[in-house]
């Protein structure tokens, strides 16, 4: 998601402190540093959506919700948003079919929940449970044009259709930003009306 904004930071969650041999340390600081943020950026927000995608075949495994019951969401919250055929050459050779990328939706009624998706998605790579697995989410505020995703253990994106919404956030967790990315984030900032 980083890469397809203009307007969008990439924020460090685990941080090279803790690694493998310590996932406990690691899973809880990312989801403390995600929690931080995600307040922070829907602390005024009236109406957050959950997007979820999954991969699987042309019909929607019926338990790809199943999960978010652990969150305080139900099934029959969630509308079917569609599938889209990923056009994989690869996966049409090995298993005859294309895979395919189905997507749900789902108002976020208790901010509460949003800690407990937070936790899904960083614990999906470790070995944390519950987690998601071969599900991605997206947390967003329609009216204020802003979408979080947290891609594992390693980091979220942020993403925004325009700079104001980032500016205090950027400036606040400067230091989480990932350093691979800060010259992408630094660009951000200069070029971008932040005025730093």
């Amino acid at each position: 998601m980083f890469y397809h904004f203009e307007y969008a930071l990439r924020i460090e969650l685990g941080g090279e402190r803790f690694g493998a041999d310590r996932p406990i340390r690691r899973f809880l600081q990312a989801h403390e540093r995600a929690n931080v943020i995600s307040q922070s950026l829907f602390e005024n927000s009236s109406e957050i959506f959950l997007l979820l995608s999954t991969y699987g075949r042309k019909n929607p495994d019926r338990k790809r919700l199943t999960p978010l019951r652990l969150c305080g969401m139900k099934r029959n919250e969630f509308k079917y948003v569609g599938g889209t055929p990923q056009r994989d050459q690869d996966h049409i050779a090995e298993f005859g079919a294309d895979l395919y990328r189905h997507w749900d939706i789902a108002e976020v009624k208790d901010k509460q929940s949003i800690s407990d998706i937070l936790w899904m998605g960083i614990a999906s790579e470790l070995a944390i449970t519950p987690s998601f697995r071969g599900t991605l989410a997206y947390l967003v505020d329609v009216s204020s044009g802003l979408v979080l995703h947290v891609y594992d253990d390693r980091g979220m994106d942020v993403a925004a259709m325009a700079n104001e919404p980032l500016k205090g956030l950027f400036r606040t967790y400067r230091d989480w930003m990932l350093e691979h990315d800060s010259p992408s984030n630094d660009r951000y900032v200069r070029r971008r009306h932040l005025g730093m």
